[in-house]
């Protein structure tokens, strides 16, 4: 397991005072990567083998309220079937109080072909001589929505927005899909839950970001990320707010 102290900063704060959802997801993956590289599994290790990581499924459940201050982050990783690799994240408050967790699961693929690996014929014994229970991993899929998606909205992937495989990092799938969501549609609420599962990558390319009202106790959003210069679904989210 990897632990990590964390400050929030001034700008990681809403109109409210309240962390911001991508400050947090920010943290996690920086934690992941330190982790990642302290046992030479990170996405630099694997590239000079002809691999890399590839996220299918990222879920974080917000706990409490947290502002500025402290932050503790843990977090550590399992085999799965020797085909993807579950990682666990926990966020606690400097009073050890529970701020977030969160689930994903990621997969190895070569990068010649772009195909799946099984983890013990791309990754080093050390990541196995280090792995944790995590569980059991959260396998369903999250449900196409068809129809009018009501909301929609358009984005860029900018350029400080590509990760080291040259794609959009998996942060801003996050952002354009609560950032589809109108403030009228939200006011005076918070993300309890943000789930997703992603489907292709994209690069420097527009993107239409839909949303969907598909509960309303508590409320929640379905979401997809289009490419458009492929017209293929990249990314396919729900969210729930409180």
């Amino acid at each position: 397991m990897f632990e990590k102290n964390y400050r929030v900063p001034y700008y990681g704060l809403d109109e409210s005072g309240r962390m911001k959802p991508e400050i947090l997801l920010d943290i996690f993956q920086e934690a992941a990567a330190l982790h990642a590289d302290s046992v030479n599994i990170g996405v630099g290790d694997l590239l000079r083998r002809g691999f890399t990581w590839v996220l299918r499924r990222y879920r974080v459940d917000f706990l409490g309220r947290h502002g500025k201050g402290e932050l503790t982050v843990s977090t550590w990783f399992e085999p799965h079937r020797n085909l993807m690799s579950v990682r666990r994240f926990e966020a606690k408050s400097a009073a050890g109080e529970d701020v977030a967790s969160a689930w994903s699961a990621w997969i190895v693929i070569g990068v010649e072909r772009g195909r799946p690996i099984r983890l013990d014929r791309a990754l080093p014994g050390a990541y196995f001589s280090a792995a944790e229970p995590t569980g059991e991993p959260v396998e369903d899929p999250i449900p196409e929505v068809s129809g009018d998606y009501g909301f929609e909205r358009e984005f860029s992937v900018r350029r400080n927005e590509l990760d080291l495989n040259g794609h959009a990092n998996h942060t801003v799938y996050f952002d354009w899909a609560l950032e589809s969501i109108p403030d009228s549609a939200i006011a005076g609420m918070f993300p309890a839950r943000l789930d997703a599962e992603f489907l292709a990558s994209v690069r420097r390319e527009d993107v239409t970001a839909r949303a969907r009202i598909t509960g309303r106790d508590p409320l929640r959003f379905a979401h997809s990320i289009i490419s458009k210069e492929t017209g293929a679904e990249a990314a396919r989210l729900s969210t729930e707010w409180k």
